[in-house]
């Protein structure tokens, strides 16, 4: 990964070079992958000489790294869209299953997993860091939640790992797998909140007590 005195290698480049760099990078990297995009081809999105490039980023491997890194960073789950863990089951899942929603029908999230699962053999660590910073953080909040709520009879959760694996299915799987492989959306932002509160409903009924 870059580190500070890689991105300032070269002084006689102003730092405006490397954003433009960076989002040439981003932009070819999304779009084509990385064995299409060549160091001359992001030089030239970028409208700086390949010794530009090379005078921030020592190749290409560490370019892709973190411009992927910084993909993920921004799509992961931000501490202000941390669940209240003291909300109600209806509550709490619901607001899960609209964040969750919200970032898988996301364009630009989409390219981003798109291209990290693509990139997966050569670089398996993309793959993990998106992961827990983003859908595997989530999957920890709501068996926690769950967790609590077995604990306290509020729901029956005997596997809560499992169960929250199954609530991520049902709100993102109708939407995830149809993008993933097809490129095109099933539904769109407006039916979030629809699809959040029909997951939320469904799981809802096979977890609570059972009276009798």
């Amino acid at each position: 990964m870059a580190t500070e005195s890689d991105l300032h290698a070269d002084d006689a480049y102003p730092q405006s070079k490397v954003s433009q760099i960076r989002e040439a990078a981003r932009r070819l990297f999304l779009e084509h992958g990385y064995e299409i995009t060549s160091m001359d081809s992001i030089a030239a999105e970028a409208g700086v000489s390949k010794r530009t490039v090379y005078s921030h980023f020592r190749n290409k491997e560490m370019l892709f790294i973190e411009t992927m890194e910084t993909m993920c960073e921004r799509f992961g789950v931000a501490p202000h869209e941390t669940n209240d863990p003291t909300a109600p089951p209806e509550k709490f899942l619901c607001s899960v299953g609209k964040l969750m929603l919200s970032k898988v029908m996301d364009p630009r999230l989409q390219a981003v997993m798109r291209t990290i699962i693509g990139e997966l053999a050569a670089f398996p660590e993309m793959g993990s860091r998106f992961w827990s910073i983003g859908p595997g953080n989530m999957r920890i909040q709501v068996t926690e939640y769950l967790r609590e709520q077995d604990a306290a009879g509020v729901l029956v959760v005997p596997d809560p790992p499992l169960s929250a694996g199954m609530f991520q299915g049902m709100v993102a799987g109708p939407q995830f797998m149809p993008m993933i492989f097809t490129g095109d959306p099933v539904w769109t932002v407006d039916d979030i909140d629809r699809i959040a509160r029909t997951a939320t409903a469904q799981f809802l009924a096979t977890h609570r007590p059972k009276d009798g």
